[in-house]
This record gives structure tokens, sequence and C-alpha cells, in this order.
């Protein structure tokens, strides 16, 4: 007789058996293999879009920086089209001369998608831009107030370390509308402003002598440019635009050796009298040297040197007075 416990355990053991063998050869059979997407991929749905743009350098024409504005890139190829080429983001080139280049983009992403863009860049040197004019307070010497005292053509040129101030008079058809520089008074005009460095400026001065005295002191008018170098240590011009809020003194130059040392002078040019008491226009040119400031000093010479109707300042004008009407400078642009 078959025991049937045996059977039955027998019948599990056949059973298992059977099942070790088909999951042994199921597993060999098949091969599971899980491709991951690659570190900083992006999906196909949003390839990559190349793009940028050219800025030319204020420095040197020359050179261009190029700013990246791709999207779901992650390499980049710059070519410049001069030979030159890059990996970085965002691209400098340097061009070895004016020309017409192509400059072309390649962006990538993770997956090997690729995006280009190019652009035309046109390398050219830009034109210097126009010199200013220099700008001159009163330069028509209008009778306007001052900081101190009463009306006056000089409002606006007065430096008292450095001379008397010019006076108000008439003249050239209109009344208080010139300046004077009285005879044997040391009269002068100064005035600080901005010039362009190394840049060359005229100056155009519309003057009337009195006829001449005879005598043994002939008028004459001095006109000379100052450098902004020359100004006394530490001191920083202000360029005020209102007449009254002028100063009268405590500017750049503050003695008349200061104003004759020869370093300090850009231009000085004299007047002689001309023996015609009408209005003529006098042209000199100067050059800002290394100044992006300087001051125009004008007096009257030719008196003795101390003495005369005004202070002492080791200068006196002439027998025969002086008449100013306007000031013209500008910049000489080719």
């Amino acid at each position: 007789m078959i025991n049937s416990k045996i059977l039955r355990k027998s019948f599990n053991t056949a059973v298992l058996l059977i099942l070790a063998v088909v999951t042994s050869t199921f597993m060999t059979s098949c091969d599971y293999e899980f491709d991951l997407p690659e570190a900083g991929s992006i999906p196909d749905e949003t390839p990559p879009a190349a793009n940028f743009t050219a800025t030319q350098s204020a420095l040197d024409f020359l050179r261009y920086d190029f700013a990246n504005l791709s999207t779901s890139a992650t390499t980049f190829a710059w070519d410049f089209g001069d030979g030159n080429t890059s990996t970085e983001k965002d691209g400098v080139n340097m061009y070895p001369a004016e020309g017409t280049y192509t400059v072309t983009l390649t962006a990538s992403d993770a997956l090997g998608v690729t995006s280009t863009f190019s652009l035309d860049i046109e390398v050219i040197e830009p034109e210097e831009p126009d010199v200013p004019d220099p700008i001159l307070v009163n330069a028509d010497f209008d009778k306007l107030p001052k900081s101190s005292g009463s009306d006056c053509t000089c409002s606006g040129w007065i430096n008292k370390s450095i001379g008397d101030q010019g006076e108000s008079s008439s003249g050239n058809g209109g009344s208080d509308n010139v300046l004077k520089f009285d005879n044997n008074e040391p009269d002068h005009i100064y005035q600080e402003f901005e010039v362009v460095p190394n840049a060359d400026y005229t100056i155009q001065i519309v003057t009337s002598f009195k006829s001449p005295e005879g005598g043994s002191f002939p008028s004459m008018l001095e006109l000379r440019v100052l450098a902004g170098s020359g100004y006394t240590s530490g001191y920083t011009p202000t360029y005020y635009t209102d007449t009254a809020a002028f100063p009268q003194d405590g500017f750049g130059y503050a003695s008349i050796s200061q104003v004759e040392d020869p370093a300090n002078n850009l231009l000085v040019e004299t007047q002689a009298n001309p023996s015609d008491d009408s209005y003529i226009t006098y042209t000199y040119i100067f050059n800002a040297g290394a100044n992006d400031s300087v001051a125009l000093f004008i007096r009257g010479i030719g008196g003795p040197a101390t003495g005369g109707g005004g202070g002492d300042f080791g200068y006196n004008s002439g027998d025969e007075e002086i008449r100013a009407d306007s000031i013209t400078i500008t910049a000489i642009n080719e």
C-alpha cells in the first residue's frame, strides 16, 4: 500500500524542481536593459536654438564681444569668421583689420542635437566725435549781476588775486556792452573753462584802442591761455553758469608769478595799438595739451610796473584805454 504522505512530499519536491528550472531558463534567455538619460540632456521635444548678439568695444574697434542667447544647449562652438574659434559660452574676438566677417555659433545639447546661427558683422573704425566748443559765461560782456557790488560787464571774469576788475563801458554801437581796460590801471579779465585734451581751439577777440597819446607808455593788450596743470596744488575748478555765482578770487591762479611762469602758458599774444580806434577782430590758435581745464587771462600792459590808479600787481596798462566787445572760442574739427 502506497503511503499518501510520501507521495505528496515527492510531488511537491518535483514541482519545486520544475519551477526552479523554468525560472533559471527564463532569466538566462531574457536580457533586461534600461537606457537611462545622460546627465544634462534635453528631451527631443525641446531641441537647442542658437542665437547671439554682437557688441563693438568702445575702447578698441577691432574687439567684439558676443553675448550667447542660445536656449536648451550645453556646449557651444564659435567660428568668428577670421580663422579664430572658441568653445566658451560667450565669445570674445580681436579682428585683424576692418572688413565684413560671418560669425557662426553652433549650440548642442547632451543628446547630440545641434543648432546654428550666423551673423555678418562689419568691423569699421568709428569716426571721432567732434570736439565741443568751450563754454564761456558772459562772453559778450553784458552788464550783469556779480557776486558782490553793482552790475558789471566784467561779471564772471573777476580774479582779484591777480588784477583789478575791468569796467563797464559803451561802444561798438551799444550802451554798457563792452569791457574797459582803463589806462594806467592793472585791469584784467579771467575765466576757467573745460577743454578736450590735445584739441585745437581758435580764439577770436574783438577789441578797440583809443588813439595813441604819444606818451612814454603806449598801451598793449596781453592774452594768455593758462594750463590747468598750473593751478594751485589741490585746486579743482568749478564751472559756474550764473555770473552772480562766480566768486571773485580763490581760483586756480592766485599770483602773477604763477601766471607768468612759461611752463603754465599754452598761448601768449600781445596786441599793440593799431592807431585805429575801430573794433578789430584778432584771431589766435592754441592746443590744449594734456589739460582738460584751462584759464583765459587778459590784461592791459605797457605802463609802469608799480603805481598807477589801481592795486599793486606788478603791471599796469599804458596811456590809452582799451575796450573788448566779445570773445569767442571754438574747437577746430577737421
